[in-house]
């Protein structure tokens, strides 16, 4: 198994890096607004990576049209509005996966602090497609490591060990959280975002769900 893991981080000047002898990754910044960055793949298939870059300015797109609606449609001024990211890669078995994990903040003049969100999105890269929850079985260990009763305890342990304040009555959880990525190490990681589970100070919680060490 080959693993690189990348940070990729927020720069004025395009950068190109290997991933997994598979794919190059390539920096790029919005033409809309300077703060906006995002990665494009280039391969050797060019259907797949066609089919990848869409789905990568597809969630850029609709961050972006989002803010700018919502500013519109209340008379916000936007203050800011970013994205930066990271990319683990890893190759299990024949199973090559690109996990992009978007961090999309904005900020409207006047709000309280801004609003932030973390999205991945996870792509084989053999065919392109995005992989759902539904592959955390083939590849992350089965599909009773995401019970809700699982989750419920891995996100208590992982609190407990940050120090982290739940709500109340956040656990039992009701639903599982549904954004979700592979590390460089094939841990499965859980985002849990602002407010979701605890209070806004507590930052976006970020469960591995293959930790074992609870101390």
């Amino acid at each position: 198994m080959r693993k690189i893991f990348l940070t990729v981080l927020v720069a004025l000047i395009v950068s190109v890096q290997n991933f997994c002898g598979a794919v190059t990754l390539e920096d790029n910044r919005s033409p809309f607004h300077e703060n906006i960055f995002y990665p494009l793949v280039r391969m050797a298939d060019k259907a797949i990576e066609k089919k990848i870059n869409g789905a990568i300015v597809a969630e850029v797109d609709r961050f972006v049209t989002k803010i700018y609606n919502t500013a519109q449609t209340n008379g916000y001024e936007i203050a800011d509005i970013r994205t930066s990211y990271e990319v683990p890669c890893n190759e299990a078995g024949n199973t090559v996966i690109l996990s992009i994990i978007f961090t999309e903040s904005n900020y409207f003049k006047g709000g309280a602090h801004p609003a932030t969100y973390r999205h991945a999105l996870n792509f084989n890269l053999s065919s392109g497609e995005l992989m759902d929850t539904s592959y955390l079985t083939d590849i992350g260990g089965g599909n009773p490591q995401f019970s809700l009763e699982n989750v419920s305890r891995k996100l208590r342990e992982h609190c407990e060990r940050e120090k982290i304040y739940l709500f109340d009555d956040a656990l039992p959880l009701k639903k599982l959280p549904e954004n979700f990525y592979w590390d460089e190490n094939l841990h499965v990681h859980l985002i849990f975002q602002h407010y979701e589970v605890a209070p806004y100070a507590a930052g976006i919680i970020d469960v591995d769900m293959n930790q074992t060490d609870c101390k």
